[in-house]
């Protein structure tokens, strides 16, 4: 298999290499073409003179035939990318003067580099993840032919349909634009290797048709084949060669070996190359059989489609065909294909919920908006530039009188500006890799592998991305103040300069700038903090139940099409299996002499889903979190009951119609008071979304228990209501909780489980399957590295936002410096030209800052909620005093130097 990117990258580098040498070797570069155009003319020179021209003859025609030198250095420099550079009037001297730049205002190009370097590293990290996932090229053969088709629900984007096991056969055969139409189903399987070994493996029961869109050959032996798929055919397996490596020590005879998948013995067939994990990150392949008489339309297992574009037809082509099949099956099944939208989208994004053009556009606009915080921190950058772009006004009146060109300085000062952005660049992609390195990490211990595309590493495409937004940047910071200063007479910029004056004033815009600058913060910065409160206060919330102590397991159960036995075909049989195997797993369990207990649910407590309640003779609804409880959870988690009593057995019988309530529960939806004996009853939207249905009768509140886990990160509390859980109606995936001796370690009864499930039964099937407190460690990295992101953008947007309100007030008190010492040597009130000064700044920030409350009132207005209720409404002050304390500041170290002005320094200076 080819690595991605590879020539690319290999491009790139020779391109960027060959750039450097021309910028920064110029004189040599030129000198080498030079030489080499000498040398063409002399040997065509010679050649004429062997076919018998003159000498001097000879020369002429070379050179006419040569033609024009300066053209032939001018497309050399196009080759080389340096034709950009001549227009600009670009040269070495820039660029090292913009180092020197950095060097001379050192606070000034650290805050600016900082805030930049955040600001692209947000944006590259961005960019990153969504382009690894959406639009990473295949790493197969024409991999960017390889597609992927969906049902959509027009009703309800980002939910595709994938019970689509007619629509596939009916794709197959009439869908001409899609070659090699393939599916697969991802299942978990006990794997037992004949002479020891095995473990629970993630299967793809794929389609052979897919190997063929995979264009990729086995090592050993064969891939799976149509035959493969036929009723009563032999049960066949292919394996990845890493497994073959590992659990089957690289045995040369694998081919024909046998392996037992659950109940089934199966026979090795083929093994795949190294690094060939299709077509997600599977290492396992077994037939995918469909038996479409067994389900009616719209039902059957749920199943993943891909194929491969036929020769010369387009995405769009391809997507005009299924959509005229899928008309026509809606036409034939309204009943479930009413609402359906067949989509061909790029294969990767069906792995990430994409499923219309509209969803894809989501994540677009998530990639636009990281990027449009640089240009709010440029902006800021811009204002730092501006002011130390005018303490040099004599030094651009001086070049300017000395005959350089206005276009010859602004290319000077953009230079500096893009030395400054790309150092910014530099950084910022330094601290995305960083990022990078530690979402593999993450992903790699909870999840697993990531699929097969994704690379989260510095691509080729993301470091042109980075440079485009150093570029954006650069010009931003290094042309809107250039112009402005430059944009002048000469004499006038003397005459200032003789006069130590600046010579450049703050108009209206820049004036402005001050306003929407504090507008800017006010508006936007509660948002950050309050975010990044609320996740530090979730990251630092622990449950209150001996996490330590506890395993976690979800399970379910093999079904569907392939039934893991003869009765699973039966949705009753599979639930009544089901149910059995779950308790004979628990069974199994507590006589283990390490576990003290365990408890099933519908949900891990702390994972709840959310929904509306109703109380009898309120007539109100609120907002719960919902569980359905073994009758012993609360004992096993050490949660004593505060009021009322417990679940006992008969409150899991069908009809008994009891709940346990939390404290928050019964403040917050109940009022407190007496709560049991009150009825409340779950309440949800109709599938059409138009009115709403029970979706349960009243239960009677028979307890009241403490609130034992953390509430979501932007939920001061939950109010939670727990149901019995009736075993035999339970759903599949199952949650369980496995409480050990004080002694025993949770990590090393994970093996154990494993073994315990599949004695109980070789179908059960483990989702998740961990420690409770590997996953309330991850719970809280992933909400702290929340924070501390928040609070990195927060700081940097503050710190540039009050570094800009600095920059301009000080400039703005400054220009009047002159005037101030005027009025002083005149006998004019120190206090009264303070008062002066401080109202007219007063004035600016007071306007930025209720044009901020504004912004941020309608804002949260608009989301439902309002700053100035409720626990976030500090936010808003603490802002605006931090910025108004910022230009009250600002203008304050000016003002005071004005007033020390002695009178007959400022009557020279006249």
């Amino acid at each position: 298999m080819r690595v991605p990117g590879s020539s690319a990258l290999s491009g790139l580098l020779a391109r960027l290499g060959s750039l450097w040498s021309g910028v920064f070797r110029r004189a040599d570069v030129e000198a080498e073409m030079r030489e080499e155009f000498r040398h063409h003319i002399a040997l065509r020179t010679e050649d004429l003179i062997r076919h018998g021209l003159p000498p001097a003859e000879a020369a002429r025609r070379a050179r006419i035939e040569f033609g024009h030198i300066e053209s032939h250095r001018e497309n050399a420099c196009a080759a080389r990318g340096l034709r950009l550079f001549d227009r600009l009037g670009v040269s070495w001297l820039d660029v090292k003067l913009g180092i020197r730049m950095l060097a001379k205002y050192p606070w000034l190009s650290l805050v600016s580099v900082a805030g930049m370097a955040v600001a692209i590293a947000i944006g590259a990290g961005g960019f990153g993840i969504i382009h690894a996932l959406m639009d990473a090229p295949l790493p197969l053969d024409e991999g960017e032919r390889v597609v992927s088709l969906q049902n959509s629900d027009a009703t309800n984007p980002g939910s595709p349909d994938r019970h689509a096991l007619h629509d596939f056969l009916l794709w197959r055969e009439q869908l001409g634009s899609v070659r090699d139409l393939s599916a697969f189903t991802d299942d978990v399987r006990m794997l037992a290797i004949p002479g020891g070994g095995g473990g629970l493996v993630e299967v793809a029961r794929m389609t052979a048709s897919g190997f063929r869109v995979a264009r990729v050959a086995p090592v050993l032996g064969r891939p799976l084949l149509d035959e493969d798929e036929r009723e009563g055919a032999p049960p066949v397996i292919v394996i990845a060669y890493e497994e073959w490596q590992g659990r089957f020590g690289g045995d040369s005879a694998i081919i024909g070996r046998t392996v037992r998948l659950d109940d089934a013995v199966h026979t090795v067939v083929g093994v795949m190359p190294e690094g060939f994990r299709f077509p997600v990150d599977h290492r396992y392949w077994v037939p995918l059989r469909l038996d479409p008489a067994a389900d009616e339309v719209g039902g059957g297992p749920e199943i993943w489609m891909f194929g491969r574009l036929a020769d010369g037809v387009s995405l769009e082509q391809a997507q005009a065909e299924l959509t005229t099949i899928g008309r026509r099956m809606a036409t034939a099944h309204p009943a479930t294909h009413e609402r359906l939208r067949p989509w061909i989208r790029p294969y990767t994004h069906a792995f990430v919920g994409v499923d219309s053009p509209a969803r894809a556009w989501e994540y677009r606009a998530v990639q636009i908006g990281l990027s449009l915080l640089l240009i709010v921190v440029a902006v800021n950058v811009a204002a730092l530039v501006y002011a130390r772009t005018a303490a040099r006004t004599g030094e651009i009146a001086v070049r300017t009188a000395l005959g350089a060109s206005r276009r010859r300085v602004v290319t000077q000062l953009f230079t500096e500006a893009l030395v400054l952005s790309l150092a910014a660049a530099v950084i910022g992609l330094a601290i995305a890799e960083v990022g990078f390195e530690w979402i593999r990490a993450l992903a790699t211990r909870e999840v697993g592998e990531l699929p097969f595309w994704i690379d989260l590493r510095l691509s080729p495409v993301l470091v042109a991305y980075v440079l485009g937004l150093a570029i954006l940047a650069g010009v931003i910071v290094g042309v809107v103040p250039p112009l402005q200063a430059t944009g002048r007479s000469v004499q006038g910029s003397l005459q200032r300069l003789s006069s130590r004056g600046s010579g450049m004033q703050l108009g209206r815009t820049w004036t402005a700038l001050i306003v929407t600058q504090v507008a800017i913060a006010v508006a936007a910065l509660p948002y950050a903090l309050y975010g990044a409160g609320r996740f530090a206060r979730s990251a630092a919330a622990v449950p209150d139940y001996p996490v330590d102590e506890f395993v976690h397991a979800s399970f379910s159960i093999a079904g569907g099409a392939v039934p893991a036995a003869p009765d699973a075909a039966n949705e009753a049989a599979i639930a009544a299996r089901f149910a059995a195997s779950a308790a004979e797993l628990l069974r199994r369990i507590e006589a283990e002499p390490a576990v003290a207990g365990g408890a099933f649910a519908s949900h891990y407590p702390g994972s709840e889903p959310v929904g509306q309640i109703e109380v009898e003779g309120a007539g109100t609804r609120s907002s719960a979190w919902f569980n359905e409880v073994d009758v012993d959870l609360f004992t096993v988690f050490d949660v004593p009951v505060l009021a009322g009593r417990g679940f006992v057995q008969a409150d899991a019988a069908r009809g008994a119609n009891t709940a346990i309530v939390d404290r928050v529960f019964a403040e917050r939806v109940l009022g407190d008071g007496n709560v049991i004996g009150r009825r409340v009853r779950r309440v949800e939207r109709g599938e059409d979304g138009t009115g709403e249905v029970e979706a349960g009768p009243w239960l009677e509140i028979v307890g009241v228990v403490p609130a034992f886990t953390p509430p979501p990160p932007f939920e001061s509390a939950a109010p939670k209501l727990y149901q019995p859980l009736a075993l035999a109606d339970a759903r599949a995936p199952l949650h369980l909780g496995i409480r050990m001796r004080r002694g025993a370690a949770p990590a090393a009864f994970v093996g154990r489980l494993r073994e315990a499930a599949h004695a109980a039964d070789p179908a059960l099937r483990f989702v998740d399957l961990g420690t409770a407190s590997q996953e309330e460690r991850g719970r809280r990295e992933g909400l702290l590295a929340l924070a501390l992101l928040i609070a990195a953008v927060t700081a940097s947007v503050l710190l540039l936002s009050a570094a800009g309100i600095y920059a301009m007030m000080s400039f703005t008190v400054a220009t009047r410096r002159r005037e101030i010492g005027i009025r002083a040597a005149l006998g004019a009130d120190p206090r009264r030209i303070l008062t002066g000064i401080f109202r007219r700044a007063a004035r600016q920030l007071g306007a930025g800052v209720l044009a901020g409350l504004v912004l941020a009132e309608a804002g949260m207005r608009v989301a439902g909620g309002s700053w100035l209720r409720g626990e976030g409404a500090h936010h808003l002050p603490i802002v605006a005093a931090i910025m108004v304390a910022i230009g009250l500041l600002a203008a304050l170290g000016p003002a005071r130097r004005g007033l020390a002005v002695q009178p007959a320094e400022v009557l020279h200076e006249e």
